[in-house]
Order: C-alpha cells, then structure tokens, then sequence
C-alpha cells in the first residue's frame, strides 16, 4: 500500500467520470446485459446471476427502465421454457417445465404491475 491507501499496483484515477459518464457507462453495461438475458446467452446459473444483480439495480436506477428489461427477460424465458416442453416426451419434465412457466409468467406479471404503478 502507498501512503494514500492504494495498493502500489493501482494508479489513482487522474480523471474520475462524471455524473452523465458514469450513467452512460452503466447504462450500456445494464442494456447489455438484459439483451443477453432476454436472447439466453450464458448458462442458466450465469442467467439468474444476472438477473440478480439487474433486480438489485432497478432500485437504484429507476431511469435504466430495467424493470421493463427483466419483464422481457422474464417472458422470453417462458417462451424458450414452452419450446423444450413441446419437445418433452416425461410427464415428470414436462411438469417441472410448466412450473417454471409459470414461476417466469407470475414474475413478468409482477413486474408489469410494477411498471404500471409508476
């Protein structure tokens, strides 16, 4: 550590971003993100990683109209999850299917109402 805190390794940031830059930035970083989430890119823990952290910012960052985001998320993942249960053949995988349907549907409704509320 140098006398300033840092690690000797980090160099103090000369410029640090302002306001508008710092939400342009983020915003990109959170607009990149749910379009991977709503195309299914990534495994489904990296998914709900995701979705996490964009439930988590949705609070914060009213103006990233995430919650409209995780809404599409939400249905699209419901829409994938019906394409695997027309292809199931198990009555067992067909039921988990059509409860996770339904768990992405509820969730979509429930951010719905949300969005309507403001």
């Amino acid at each position: 550590m140098d006398g300033t805190g840092q690690p000797d390794n980090i160099p103090p940031m000369a410029n640090e971003p302002t306001t508008p830059e710092r939400q342009q930035i983020l915003g990109g970083v959170v607009q990149t993100l749910l379009n991977d989430l709503k195309t299914g890119n990534g495994d489904k823990d990296r998914r709900r990683q995701v979705e996490e952290w964009m439930r988590g910012l949705a609070e914060k960052y009213p103006e990233f109209k995430i919650e409209s985001g995780l809404r599409d998320y939400y249905l699209a993942e419901a829409q994938r999850l019906r394409v695997e249960f027309d292809k199931a053949a198990d009555l067992t995988e067909k039921l988990s299917l059509g409860r996770s349907i339904e768990g992405f549907l509820d969730r979509a409704a429930d951010y719905d109402r949300r969005i309507a509320e403001r």
